[in-house]
């Protein structure tokens, strides 16, 4: 499975660590034991409580839902929160 993943703002510090791809703050994860984007917060290090919005394949997304090989994932720090979270629903 490959997920490509994009980091926004200070959630970029994270990928200096990891093999970056086309951007700064863009990686690639791959491998077995990943089905929730949860998954990919656990394996990245990153504490749900840093993330103000995430978004897999452009649909505001909640934590708890299930990604597959290919998909997108969009991660957003708490500090450049949006006004997503009182005007749509998060897609579970």
């Amino acid at each position: 499975m490959s997920i490509k993943v994009v980091l926004y703002g200070n959630l970029r510090n994270v990928a200096k660590n990891l093999d970056e791809t086309e951007t700064i703050g863009t990686v690639n994860i791959e491998g077995p034991g990943i089905t929730k984007i949860s998954d990919i917060l656990e394996q990245l290090d990153i504490e749900e409580k840093d993330v103000s919005h995430i978004f897999l394949n452009r649909d505001y997304s909640a934590p708890e839902r299930e990604v597959e090989d290919g998909d997108r994932v969009a991660l957003f720090p708490i500090d450049m929160a949006l006004l997503y979270k009182w005007y749509f629903n998060r897609k579970k």
